[in-house]
């Protein structure tokens, strides 16, 4: 999207987004918030793009049908340093059940905006860089995800 659209229609405005949020799949990234040491959680929620219908599937005698799932990167919020291990959360339990999502688009930074770069392979992070995380998380749309991500509210 360009940045003049976002900046119209997108920027500071409220959403809702619909889908399944995996916890499974989780980056932190170290915040202090009132002096506080803590985390930004961050975790996909898949969305389904409905069914498309394929000539050729159907011809082969498959299902016809193809649902295909795209992914939104969503900063769920910030968690004080003693809750990092997941069992200190237990509602961080990923389901299959569809959720809702509110918040706001927030602008990803520029990978050279950041003095401490992330390291995917050993699950380590330090920034918010979206390119970083997708890759790791190996999101099915990750070039349309690698600029904008969802806030939480």
């Amino acid at each position: 999207m360009p940045l003049e659209e976002y900046n119209l229609n997108y920027r500071f405005r409220g959403f809702y987004m619909q889908g399944q949020l995996d916890t499974s799949k989780e980056v932190l990234i170290p915040r202090q918030k009132d002096g506080q040491e803590g985390y930004d959680v961050l975790s996909p929620l898949y969305c389904y793009d409905g069914g498309k219908w394929s000539l050729l599937r159907g011809s082969k005698g498959e299902d016809p049908t193809v649902i295909e799932k795209s992914a939104v990167i969503v900063n769920r919020g910030w968690i004080p340093a003693h809750k990092k291990d997941r069992t200190t959360r237990p509602r961080d339990i990923h389901t299959n059940k569809l959720t809702r999502v509110v918040g706001t688009w927030r602008k990803g930074k520029n990978l050279h905006d950041y003095k401490h770069p992330n390291s995917p392979d050993d699950n380590t992070f330090h920034n918010i860089q979206l390119e970083d995380i997708g890759i790791f998380w190996n999101l099915p749309n990750f070039d349309e995800m690698k600029h904008y991500y969802f806030q939480a509210t």
